[in-house]
């Protein structure tokens, strides 16, 4: 006969993995998933410790998947019922932030905001400044990915100042790379790259993040219109193995087709277009699936426009106003190098359009 485990047992052994999926210690937080596994199947009655493994195990499939699937979001879903009538506020805020944390990751970012702002209110009773921090990166990640710049780089900054004080430096730098993105997006490119390079000089131990540094600077490079510096940055990132076999690795496979095909080397470029293209249907990534639509239409299709309407209805639908400013500019001069200005000036004005629609939303109509 088993022995009856005590919840308190049981919920130190979920404190104890939650912390490792905080740090990214994949592999401890295998082994403490079995052991906690183990004790919640033995554990005494217990409703509230129940919802607390429910939800970390949904957060470590986040982890080891960069998304849940359809079986644990609905699994999830039944934990909101025991939340109800709750007055556990750590409770309360890990499901808000974890629901949010799962929104972000599936590119539903207005939804992950408000389940943030809701999380907000109760960070004061999130005694783990570990917790706290990686609160504030995502909530950062979030803004960023809104256009709400000045908050993206509060919160990261936050976040930042909390992973450097708790020797988290693979965080620390994740951070850095959204202060730089939101840097490269209004235009103060030097200040973005002086960030990524200083970011670069510390990661030679953290491979996966170094990728992401190469992948931003890339990304910059392209908003500076600097081609080969841009094919240089996103085979560079490429090279590195473990961002090879990230999710991100569509993204980057994508970027450096499209540059290619700026560059006129259109063998090259539907060689990596077609390995991104396999990596977004996978995925199921929305602004990539745009952006292949825009890419696909103008350099594969000789200047196809339904498509690129296609695209940037897709960009729409979702908020990406950034996105749609830059795939508008870019098919834009295309259409102008082709001696099409009538055409170019309509999409000229999508663009100015959709600039004005991400200087307008302020964060609470996010």
């Amino acid at each position: 006969m088993s022995t009856v485990v005590q919840a308190e047992k049981a919920g130190a052994k979920i404190v104890d993995w939650y912390s490792c999926i905080i740090s990214r210690s994949i592999d401890q937080a295998i082994l403490l998933k079995e052991q906690a596994s183990a004790l919640v199947k033995n554990m005494e009655p217990n409703d509230k410790i129940l919802a607390y493994y429910s939800l970390v195990e949904f957060r470590h499939e986040m982890l080891l998947r960069q998304n849940a699937g359809m079986e644990e979001e609905e699994r999830f879903a039944k934990i909101e019922p025991i939340l109800e009538n709750t007055v556990d506020h750590l409770l309360k805020y890990l499901y808000y932030f974890i629901s949010g944390q799962n929104e972000y990751i599936n590119e539903r970012y207005k939804s992950a905001i408000k389940l943030f702002r809701k999380a907000e209110r109760l960070l004061e009773y999130v005694d783990d400044d570990a917790e706290e921090a990686e609160f504030y990166y995502y909530a950062g990640a979030v803004c960023y990915r809104l256009n709400q710049y000045p908050f993206a780089t509060s919160y990261a900054e936050q976040a930042k100042t909390i992973f450097d004080r708790l020797g988290y430096v693979d965080k620390g730098l994740n951070c850095q790379i959204i202060i730089a993105a939101t840097n490269s997006e209004v235009g103060k490119y030097e200040k973005a790259d002086e960030i990524l390079k200083n970011a670069l000089q510390q990661a030679e131990m953290h491979l996966e993040t170094k990728a992401l540094i190469l992948r931003t600077l890339g990304l910059n490079a392209i908003r500076k219109r600097e081609w080969e510096e841009a094919e240089h940055y996103f085979k560079s990132a490429l090279a590195i193995k473990e961002h090879r076999q990230s999710p991100v690795s569509m993204k980057s496979q994508y970027n450096l087709a499209n540059v290619l095909f700026r560059l006129q080397r259109d063998l090259e470029a539907r060689e990596f277009f077609k390995k991104a293209e396999v990596g977004i249907l996978y995925y199921r990534n929305t602004e990539y699936s745009a952006r292949s639509l825009v890419t696909k239409g103008l350099y594969i299709e000789n200047g196809n426009l339904a498509l690129v309407n296609k695209g940037i209805d897709l960009l729409r639908e979702h908020s990406l106003e950034f996105e749609i400013a830059e795939v508008a500019e870019e098919t834009s001069a295309y259409l102008e190098k082709a001696g099409k200005s009538q055409e170019a000036l309509k999409y000229m004005k999508v663009a100015y359009e959709a600039k004005l629609n991400q200087n307008a939303l302020g964060v609470d109509q996010a």
